[in-house]
């Protein structure tokens, strides 16, 4: 699943981007709203904005900043250019990838809707090497989701699902969501799906025990011991966003 982030404009595009008059801007936005069922406040909910905001970009008497546009496109799977550029018709809408839509009505009342870390596969490299810097954690792009938890959360789009312990049926461009593993959730982990991410890479495996240690088993030979005390920080799947066929 292709999302569309920050980091595609850079440099030139970003200042031919203000240079142009964003007329689509707000039919796109309309359309958008209409193909996912989603009321202005709801629409305005998700990019901490009011409906006034909407209401305004709709009649082309404001338009966005460029980063709640970037935010839209992300969080849509629209490319940049043509949220901005192109009178957007309801088919190209529809053939976009929007699995990642919260329709912000339907959910119960008692649901609560948080951002969280979002690393695309652009982002990977990065992740890696600044894992332990929230200040880069912070400034990722993020996805908003219903949740009730209190632990941090996190989400990758999948690139390489040959890298999975078998038994999984995800795909390249699927989305994980996962739970950080703590010293207060560390008794939920056991056979479960999860993820070390060290200076070394990202690895995955089925948490096991043996004796009494556990280990992050991606299958029958290679398995990484689990140290809570060490610099790696561990995670366990909570949800997945799948695409379509």
């Amino acid at each position: 699943m292709q999302i569309y982030l920050a980091n595609i404009i850079k440099g030139f595009y970003f200042a031919n981007i203000f240079s142009k008059k964003m007329t689509h801007i707000g039919k796109n936005i309309k359309k958008i709203r209409n193909v996912k069922g989603l009321s202005q406040q709801s629409f305005a909910d998700l990019f901490s904005l009011t409906r006034g905001n909407i209401s305004s970009y709709e009649e082309s008497r404001a338009e966005p900043k460029i980063e709640v546009i970037v935010k839209i496109a992300n969080f849509f799977g629209i490319p940049l250019s043509d949220l901005i550029e192109k009178d957007l018709s309801v088919n190209e809408l529809l053939h976009y990838n929007t699995n990642l839509v919260i329709e912000t009505e339907r959910l119960k009342t008692s649901q609560q809707l948080i951002k969280i870390p979002f690393v695309s596969t652009s982002y990977k490299d990065d992740y890696i090497k600044q894992y332990n810097n929230n200040n880069f954690i912070q400034e990722l792009p993020y996805l908003v989701i219903p949740s009730h938890s209190k632990s941090n959360l996190i989400a990758f789009e999948l690139d390489e699902p040959e890298n999975l312990p078998s038994g999984f049926d995800f795909r390249s461009g699927d989305i994980l969501i996962f739970e950080e593993v703590t010293k207060e959730n560390i008794h939920r982990i056991i056979n479960k799906l999860g993820i070390q991410i060290d200076n070394e890479g990202i690895k995955s495996g089925i948490y096991k025990t043996e004796e009494t240690k556990i280990y992050l088993c991606l299958n029958d030979w290679i398995k990484y011991l689990f140290d809570i005390e060490s610099d790696a920080r561990y995670w366990i799947l909570r949800a997945s966003c799948k695409q379509e066929l």
